[in-house]
């Protein structure tokens, strides 16, 4: 699809209404819920706007912790005060990983009291069967949970998960994820995308089983996509498959290039077609307050808006901006071959 049919894409179908084009995530965007935790935890903000999650049918909150910082350069006391403060700020759905170092370990023994409340994710890198399966096991014993509610296949696009045969095939990590969610070790399954599109989008034309894709959703990222563009948009074709979105790299990726316009980068992706939840990384807890605001103080992009900023990622690209290099130097350390212009 061109840059020009895309433009066209998000600002008609802001145009015409988000609730109407897009009805699942966006009809439950101004929803809270209640739900009761156990004595002791903290009290769910009732003021956190969720969505629908796609075909899941599940509603969760617009806003999701990601926990890769969790693991990593925090230490144990400080973790659990990121966690507990989006906890706190109506923050139930929670992004884990086996890689996250320490994270799942972590994260485990402050939500096992609230379990019942929290949307939780793990991925898997591994594409064969064997090597998915270990992945959870770990990640259950880890997280102190019987189940999770979404199971990823880990880095789609990247060099190391680039061969959708495997994954496919005989023996492959989607044959694990089929079962697990047959015996209730998770309930959905989807994959998290990196460019290049390309085998996310072959994955998703050789399965209807998906749940869930969690791709790069910023304004820069998707001024990059010309380098390469795909023949198809991602959130095009999650929206026509039912297929729920969520949404990361929202600030850029570390070290969060985009923060510098919090509001607009924010905006953008809870502002995109079927995306139901945006994640975001913390290292403390001043970082998960600025989060939750952004949340609570959501509005979609009016077509201007979404114009004027699809027309400024052109321009940080085109410049080579400070952001277009960051956002660069993170996709080459996922995939090598893209080279900055």
């Amino acid at each position: 699809m061109s840059g020009t049919s895309r433009r066209q894409f998000l600002t008609t179908a802001i145009a015409a209404g988000m609730a109407a084009e897009f009805p699942g995530p966006f009809l439950a965007s101004a929803q809270t819920e209640n739900n009761a935790v156990s004595p002791g935890k903290p009290a769910q903000n009732t003021d956190m706007p969720r969505r629908i999650l796609g075909k899941t049918k599940e509603s969760v909150t617009i806003l999701g912790l990601g926990c890769a910082y969790a693991g990593g350069g925090v230490d144990e006391a400080a973790t659990r005060a990121v966690i507990e403060t989006a906890l706190e700020g109506g923050v139930r759905y929670f992004d884990s990983a086996p890689e996250y170092v320490q994270a799942e370990e972590r994260l485990g023994p402050v939500i096992e009291g609230i379990r019942k409340e929290i949307f939780l994710t793990t991925k898997t890198y591994a594409m064969d069967a064997a090597g998915a399966e270990a992945d959870l096991n770990k990640a259950l014993k880890n997280l102190k949970t019987d189940h999770v509610d979404l199971f990823l296949q880990h880095g789609v696009g990247l060099d190391s998960v680039s061969k959708p045969g495997l994954i496919l095939g005989k023996g492959g990590s989607l044959e694990y994820l089929r079962k697990a969610k047959k015996e209730g070790l998770t309930r959905f399954i989807g994959m998290s995308v990196h460019p290049p599109i390309s085998t996310a989008l072959a994955l998703l034309k050789a399965s209807e089983e998906w749940d869930v894709v969690m791709p790069f959703v910023n304004y820069v990222a998707r001024a990059q996509e010309r380098l390469d563009p795909p023949r198809e948009d991602l959130f095009e074709k999650a929206a026509g498959l039912g297929i729920g979105v969520v949404a990361m790299k929202v600030l850029g990726g570390h070290p969060a290039p985009l923060a510098k316009e919090y509001d607009r980068a924010f905006r953008y992706a809870l502002s995109m077609p079927a995306v139901a939840c945006a994640l975001i990384g913390a290292r403390n807890t001043e970082q998960v307050k600025r989060a939750v605001r952004a949340a609570k103080e959501f509005r979609p992009f009016t077509p201007a808006e979404m114009e004027e900023t699809l027309r400024k990622g052109d321009e940080i690209v085109i410049n080579k901006a400070l952001a277009s290099r960051v956002l660069y130097q993170h996709r080459k350390r996922d995939y090598r071959t893209v080279a900055f212009l």
